[in-house]
């Protein structure tokens, strides 16, 4: 959860106060205009992420045996678990992975300046890279929004 902390300019309380009966109702007025800021910052955020809501869409629609020899299609939940993500990143998180599916009903994210690749599932994840000709990795790392779009940053910086 986030907190926002608005500041109505005085004029606007001065003339927006007497229309309400009371403090209840002040407090609805503000929780509207707090859900349509949200709603707009919602439709930003989409709109700078098109490209991704577009790639997810098309991998969402992915019936069994997409690959020809039987594949699973991409889990819903693994689909979410990009959602998550995409609500706390910015549109350049994402810019050059390279996101396909797998056949275990997976997605993997390539990174093609790093050559680094993280396999999502719905639950865990695992990542694998190399630096100075050292492998680097873990599997089965807890999924969480904010773990996965970390090691994502540190993977496309190469670190």
């Amino acid at each position: 959860m986030c907190t926002l902390n608005v500041r109505i300019d005085d004029k606007v309380m001065a003339r927006v106060k007497p229309h309400f009966t009371g403090d209840h109702a002040m407090q609805l007025w503000i929780e509207e205009v707090l859900k349509r800021a949200m709603e707009d910052y919602a439709e930003e955020r989409e709109s700078q992420l098109a490209d991704v809501y577009e790639r997810l869409s098309h991998l969402s629609s992915l019936k069994k045996g997409w690959d020809g020899r039987g594949a699973l299609p991409v889990s819903q939940s693994v689909i979410g678990n990009v959602r998550k993500v995409m609500s706390i990143s910015d549109k350049e998180d994402w810019e050059g992975w390279m996101i396909s599916p797998d056949v275990n009903a997976t997605l993997c994210l390539f990174a093609p300046n790093t050559k680094a690749s993280i396999s999502l599932g719905s639950r865990e994840f695992s990542y694998f890279a190399r630096k100075d000709g050292e492998r680097l990795g873990e599997s089965h790392v807890v999924f969480t929004p904010e773990v996965f779009l970390s090691v994502m940053r540190k993977l496309w910086l190469g670190e």
